[in-house]
């Protein structure tokens, strides 16, 4: 997992040097594209170029669609006359128009054979009047310059050279490497050019467009490979013309960009710009053409300008989905394109900002894998989304302010993968050490007490320090077992005494004690060996009353089946004790030692002599009652001063008397 987290940022670097990103990840950063457009908000253009559309008050006043190219020459003449710089027409004129019917052409034409001078004079001059597509030709020638628009397709067809009307309008100069990097993609099929009357009189550009995954169009293609040669756009054309350059003036280098003189269009690999969409339709100035052929349209509102001709009436033309809209009339897009180039605001991608791409991919993936390696996973992934964060705000800002698209679905995902990789890891391995950890647990606990278990895990030493501290100590041990196991088998004996750790165990954990140690048949317990407390005494008598309890129970169960029945003697006392490890250098045992264990362990001892089945000192008594616990003590018989084994001074007892037992006292 460490080795694929390393590797996600050196994947996806490598991917975004070789342009190879996968399509989805293109789709990302398109819309991420969208996203900051949309941050920024519209921009205002330059005002070098103007639109003329064919809208619907240009046909209600004027005639169906198509419109006669009649009309349009007049629109171009009027554009030329008010000082327009460039026409540029985007419109697709792929066959003649004539006012006549082709079969009066073709009379008129027979009729011009036979026919005196007279009439010949006026044949000619009803056949030249009726062609619209020379007049529009000569309304172009008239212009200052002027570009047509023709179109690619994709789909269907098997044309493998470009018509010869479109030959001369391909790039002169053309440097293009070995391996082509620009040629790779869709290659059109099929090239739809204007009549050849009209591809004669102006420049030609493709219009063809190539909608990206989602429906938007975010970038133009400034050549086309087809054939046999690199074809420019309309766009491009339109710059150059503008500009006043010959077309041996601009070089086409394949697969990185376009000089236009002395300027350079850097594009991507596929020879794209990506598009500095302004806004919604409308925001670049326009007029329409039914006004102007109406006299409604104010002197020089074209005077220096890229007049670019169009529609926008409903059902007609086309229209694409921007940031800002989803019907920007073509002609506006290809109008805000030619704004681009004009003003140098076409969004930096590839390969400008490629090492910055690149650079951002790695630091985002190995910097949130070192998040996720150091910090814990919540830390870790609020530090990782913070330089998200970053990168996103910075991405954002760099693009409002300086046109630089840096990538920002590679870094992010680079780091969300670095960061996801490691924090897995360390969740795994939390949960691989935490399941572990209970399994030694368990297994310890089988052995030692919770309490010691827990204790010894929790420290890196050997053993466990030395500490002095007061404990209530409770010794049991079962009367007369010695002589019963005599007489049964080894494991009916041990059966018996699993029986009675088991009950032993139950109640001293249920009051938080503690079994230090099963003693042969008997064993002690701790109460306070952890973090003492004023209880312990009380919760000492507690199980031992418990434990009394237990014992009538299941001697009931033993009778039944036949077995002997069991009875428990038991001492308590409360006093200062040593806890710590005993044993030699390779084998020790933690337990307790001092004074007070001793007087336990010689209380349980007297129970027979004095009795009873449980002896307590003074001590637990009096400490058991100052904690609330006079329940406890209700039952139990204060008896006569006992001196121990082993002590000088006698000692105060109190009794709970056994059962069916002859009492001394």
């Amino acid at each position: 997992m460490i080795l694929a987290a390393l590797a996600a940022p050196l994947i996806l670097a490598g991917l975004r040097l070789a342009d190879a990103e996968p399509a989805v990840l293109g789709e990302l950063e398109s819309q991420s594209l969208t996203l900051r457009y949309q941050l920024r908000g519209p921009l205002k253009p330059s005002g070098a170029v103007t639109l003329l559309m064919i809208d619907d008050k240009t046909l209600a006043e004027h005639g169906r669609w198509p419109l006669s190219r009649r009309l349009i020459a007049d629109a171009v003449r009027r554009v030329a006359a008010d000082g327009a710089r460039v026409v540029a027409v985007d419109l697709l004129f792929p066959e003649r128009e004539a006012d006549l019917p082709a079969d009066v052409v073709g009379v008129l034409t027979e009729a011009r054979a036979v026919s005196s001078d007279g009439l010949d004079r006026r044949i000619d001059r009803l056949l030249a009047t009726s062609d619209p597509d020379a007049e529009l030709a000569a309304a172009l020638r008239s212009a200052n310059a002027a570009v047509l628009g023709f179109a690619f397709g994709f789909d269907g067809g098997d044309m493998s050279q470009a018509p010869a009307e479109l030959a001369r309008s391909a790039y002169r100069i053309v440097r293009e490497p070995a391996v082509s990097a620009g040629s790779g993609g869709d290659r059109p099929t099929t090239a739809v050019a204007p009549v050849p009357v009209l591809a004669e009189a102006a420049a030609l550009g493709h219009v063809t467009v190539r909608i990206e995954a989602g429906g938007a169009l975010r970038r133009e293609q400034t050549a086309i490979h087809f054939g046999d040669g690199w074809y420019p756009s309309l766009t491009v054309e339109a710059v150059r013309l503008y500009r006043g350059l010959d077309a041996d003036a601009v070089t086409l280098d394949v697969g990185s960009g376009v000089a236009l003189g002395l300027d350079r269009i850097a594009t991507d690999r596929r020879m794209r710009i990506a598009v500095n969409h302004y806004g919604p339709p409308g925001t670049i100035e326009r007029h329409s053409l039914g006004d102007l052929l109406g006299g409604r349209v104010p002197a020089g509102a074209f005077r220096d300008r890229i007049v670019m001709i169009g529609s926008s009436a409903r059902g007609v033309g086309d229209s694409f989905n921007t940031p800002f809209s989803r019907v920007l009339p073509g002609a506006e897009h290809l109008g805000t394109v030619i704004d681009n180039l004009l003003t140098g605001r076409v969004p930096v991608d590839r390969p400008e900002l490629l090492t910055a791409d690149v650079a951002a991919i790695l630091a985002g993936g190995l910097g949130a894998a070192a998040l996720g390696s150091l910090l814990t996973p919540v830390l870790a992934g609020l530090a990782t989304l913070a330089l998200i964060a970053a990168w996103l705000a910075a991405a954002a800002t760099l693009f409002a302010t300086a046109n630089l698209w840096l990538t920002v679905t590679s870094p992010v995902l680079a780091a969300l993968l670095g960061f996801g990789l490691f924090a897995a890891r360390r969740t795994l391995a939390g949960d691989r050490a935490r399941e572990l950890a209970e399994r030694q647990r368990r297994n310890l606990s089988r052995y030692f007490s919770p309490m010691i278990a827990q204790r010894l895990m929790n420290t890196n030493l050997p053993g466990m320090e030395d500490r002095a501290q007061p404990v209530t100590i409770l010794f049991m041990d079962l009367v007369g077992f010695t002589g019963i196991s005599e007489r049964l088998a080894p494991h009916e004996a041990m059966d018996l005494l699993r029986g009675f750790y088991r009950l032993v165990e139950t109640a001293v954990f249920d009051q938080g004690g503690v079994v230090d140690k099963f003693l042969g048949d008997g064993a002690m317990a701790l109460f306070g060996m952890g973090e003492p407390s004023p209880r312990d005494p009380a919760d000492a008598l507690a199980a031992a009353r418990h434990l009394a309890d237990a014992m009538a129970a299941w001697g009931v169960e033993l009778a039944a089946a036949g077995l002997p029945v069991l009875r428990v003697a038991m001492g308590l006392h409360l006093g200062p004790v040593l806890i710590g490890d005993t044993g030699g250098a390779r084998q020790f045992t933690f337990t307790v030692t001092g004074d007070a264990v001793n007087v336990a362990s010689r209380l349980q001892a007297i129970t027979r002599d004095l009795g009873v089945m449980i002896a307590a000192s003074d001590a637990v008594v009096e400490a058991a009652r100052s904690a609330g616990g006079q329940d406890l003590v209700d039952g139990f018989v204060e008896l006569p001063l006992q001196r121990l084994r082993g002590r000088e001074r006698p000692i105060g007892v109190w009794g709970w008397p056994a059962p069916g037992a002859t009492t001394t006292f």
